[in-house]
């Protein structure tokens, strides 16, 4: 279909064609091996409609990496509030949803972890990646707060290692082959991390007040 032949859409539809675009070729092509006429060429429209809904090429990286950031934190928050709280609902429960929320995002749109985590890792876009990084950190140590005392600040050292834990066992997942099984990659990984974590989150949290590991190394011991 030619540029004149296309029907007219909504500017947030169109938005949304040039970034799902612009997220398969930097994926593929990198943020400096991509060109906006790749771009154009995969969403099907005309290189100044990209332009027009996408800014320069560094411009649609970063929109790429917002939306992929949030894409993150909004699944995980959705997840967490889908329970049945007469069904017995419960932290282990919460942090399984969680966890196979965050899974099935990046499993079902890897170019979207390869854009957000990968391409953009080093380089002029490290802080925004590291920024966009630092609020699913800080989403997940609001979906643990309430299991750690309600502190949000005092989850926040789980929730960097819980996040952690969760990238390296994707990129695990995605690099690698798998016997074929009837779960979904995002069943499987969650329950191999909660298996993992939920012990030690349940022992902190059980943990008398008195008895909790500090979050900083103790310094000099000031009698001495």
């Amino acid at each position: 279909m030619t540029p004149t032949a296309r029907r007219r859409l909504a500017p947030e539809v169109r938005r949304r064609q040039v970034l799902d675009a612009a997220i398969a070729v930097f994926s593929e092509e990198g943020l400096h091996g991509a060109s906006m006429d790749a771009i154009a060429a995969r969403a099907g429209v005309s290189k100044p409609l990209v332009y027009a809904h996408g800014g320069t090429k560094d411009e649609l990286f970063a929109a790429c990496l917002a939306r992929e950031a949030e894409r993150l934190v909004t699944t995980m928050t959705t997840a967490v509030g889908s329970g049945d709280p007469g069904a017995g609902d419960d932290g282990e429960a919460r942090l399984s949803r969680a966890l196979r929320a965050f899974f099935h995002a990046v499993t079902t749109h890897r170019q979207g972890w390869t854009v957000l985590y990968r391409q953009a890792s080093t380089g002029e876009f490290a802080g925004t990646v590291d920024a966009a990084r630092r609020r699913i950190v800080r989403r997940a140590a609001e979906l643990l707060a309430p299991e750690l005392g309600g502190s949000v600040r005092a989850a926040e050292p789980v929730a960097h290692t819980l996040v952690g834990a969760a990238e390296g066992l994707t990129d695990w997942w995605l690099a690698s082959d798998h016997p074929a099984t009837d779960e979904a990659p995002a069943d499987v990984l969650a329950r191999m991390l909660t298996a993992v974590v939920w012990p030690g989150l349940d022992a902190l949290r059980r943990a008398p007040s008195g008895e909790e590991t500090p979050v900083h190394p103790a310094g000099p011991d000031p009698r001495a």
